[in-house]
């Protein structure tokens, strides 16, 4: 078996600074991958008697192109130290503008001798997260933690989107302490004011389209009409899994959300 073999590599990790971790255990390495992917996401089958997990993580980059490789060095004695290298986009090269978290991801074999990093990021693995059944919400607020409003937050975390963007910006002006009253506030204003615009953009053209042909306005009007649909399917489940006490993440929306719930005030 070769010395390292790529488990996941990518740009999306939930690891928001530098960091360098070794996994020689199954319970380290659930609680790794528990930090990286969120505690729902299931951890890749691996058999610790032959292999260990490596995972380097860059931390934010303000743009996508950053990247992160972990590479093997030999040292003198025989056992193998692991060097993380990032390159970041070229000279003229484009970009686009997000935010993103590199991280790559090995399996290093047993039969390599003593592992260790050369590198002062490196980290141990923290205790493995609460379990899956555990709210997130409901777990803080068993911790003390308190909210700014003086209000439940499943109660603040609903109101986020009882009037869509325009009550997630409400909220997320009142409450600028608790990160997942603050994500619910940050999804409703990304998630319930995207689809808002996309009505917005929809019924501007339709009114151009008066002048063009009839039939694209009555397209147009029941793309409207669809997007109307789920705005209702999203803005009912948001709610329920808020008052539930649940983190639970719209695709692409809810990353961001979550990004900048966690991001000091």
């Amino acid at each position: 078996m070769t010395p390292l073999l790529t488990i996941a590599q990518g740009d999306a990790s939930r690891i928001s600074e530098p960091r360098r971790m070794l996994a020689r255990s199954e319970e380290e390495w659930r609680a790794l991958w528990a930090l990286h992917a969120g505690p729902e996401a299931p951890s890749p089958a691996l058999d610790f008697a032959q292999v260990m997990a490596a995972a380097a993580f860059a931390g934010e980059r303000p743009s996508a192109g950053h990247s992160i490789h972990i590479s093997a060095v030999p040292a003198a004695n025989g056992d193998i130290r692991l060097v993380a290298s990032e390159r970041a986009p070229g000279p003229g090269i484009a970009a686009a503008a997000m935010i993103t978290s590199p991280f790559h991801i090995v399996a290093v074999s047993r039969d390599a001798g003593e592992v260790s990093w050369d590198d002062p990021a490196a980290r141990p693995i923290p205790p493995a997260s609460p379990p899956r059944s555990a709210p997130i919400v409901q777990s803080r607020a068993a911790a003390g933690e308190t909210l700014t409003t003086g209000m439940d937050p499943r109660t603040a975390s609903a109101l986020a989107y009882l009037a869509g963007p325009f009550s997630g910006a409400l909220i997320l002006f009142a409450e600028s302490r608790h990160p997942g009253v603050r994500f619910h506030a940050w999804q409703s204003i990304l998630a319930l004011g995207g689809l808002g615009l996309a009505l917005i953009v929809l019924y501007v053209l339709a009114s151009i389209a008066l002048f063009v042909s009839a039939g694209a306005v009555s397209a147009i009007f029941y793309g409207s009409y669809v997007i109307w649909a789920v705005v209702a399917v999203v803005w009912v489940l948001c709610l329920w899994k808020a008052l539930s006490g649940e983190r639970w993440k719209l695709p692409l929306a809810g990353q961001y959300a979550e990004r900048l719930a966690n991001r000091h005030s």
